[in-house]
């Protein structure tokens, strides 16, 4: 497991331990943790990223130089116990764990002890499963199967619909309908759960902010003087800006303590 590539900060406080799941490849796992990532930079919180998907790295490539960063392979214990000891280094932080495809199996055989870890340490931890998804059957039917074999070991779930898959249709009928209407979306909004509908981001935008090459923050894409390495057009960064602030809207009822608080203080 690599080390965290930035100094780390041990002031006390809860961590939030974010798990970005989908159970399957394509569905843009990796793109929802970097904006998630992005959007509680941008609020002021402590940040910490565990890149579990040894394939393709894309969120620590992005943070790598911001934030806490490790690797890990979490098919295996001892990828697990890097997982258990990151999180203890980072107590104040919020945790994302971004997790590769085909991983139900290893969460399913690995979730109980590591949530029995987690109890038995002196620093809470809040977990939430993160699960994205595609318009196709078989994204509710992996949720179904993860909720019911280790679903209970996290405070909250939100299942979130990529609209990069449904031309940005999220209506109740549209292309997300087998979400919309299973018993399953019930069952988990019953118990805090929530949907999010994560927006699509133009392509000619993705293939310059995602190069692997010259890959930073979105935020940081965005800015001019920051984001000059990738040449984006006027229209580009207006809509990468515009994205940005979708994003904000999308992921902003997940952290309704923050915002009331902001609220608040503006006030």
């Amino acid at each position: 497991m690599s080390k965290p590539s930035v100094p780390q900060q041990t002031a006390g406080g809860p961590s939030r331990f974010i798990v970005m799941h989908g159970d399957k490849g394509g569905v843009g796992k990796s793109m929802v943790a970097q904006a998630l990532a992005d959007y509680l930079m941008t609020r002021g919180e402590q940040v910490a990223i565990i890149e579990a998907d040894t394939r393709n790295p894309d969120v620590a490539r992005m943070f790598g130089q911001n934030v806490p960063v490790a690797q890990t392979n979490v098919r295996s214990e001892t990828g697990w116990m890097d997982v258990m000891d990151f999180v203890m280094e980072h107590p104040n932080h919020t945790i994302i764990l971004n997790t590769p495809a085909g991983i139900g199996e290893y969460m399913a055989q690995d979730m109980a002890s590591f949530a029995q870890f987690l109890k038995d340490q002196d620093v809470p931890v809040e977990m939430e499963l993160w699960w994205v998804m595609n318009v196709q059957h078989d994204s509710v039917n992996l949720l179904a199967d993860a909720y019911k074999s280790y679903g209970h070991h996290f405070a909250r779930v939100r299942v979130c619909c990529n609209l990069h898959f449904s031309g940005g249709d999220k209506s109740a009928q549209g292309p997300f309908v087998l979400w919309n209407e299973s018993t399953l979306k019930t069952q988990i909004e019953k118990k805090n759960g929530l949907t999010i509908f994560f927006p699509g981001l133009h392509i000619r935008v993705v293939k310059k902010v995602l190069d692997a090459t010259q890959m930073m923050p979105y935020s940081d894409a965005a800015d001019v003087a920051a984001g000059e390495a990738l040449q984006l057009e006027h229209s580009e960064r207006w809509k990468l800006l515009q994205w940005i602030r979708d994003c904000q809207e999308a992921f902003a009822p997940a952290f309704p303590k923050k915002e009331a608080a902001s609220a608040a203080a503006v006030a």
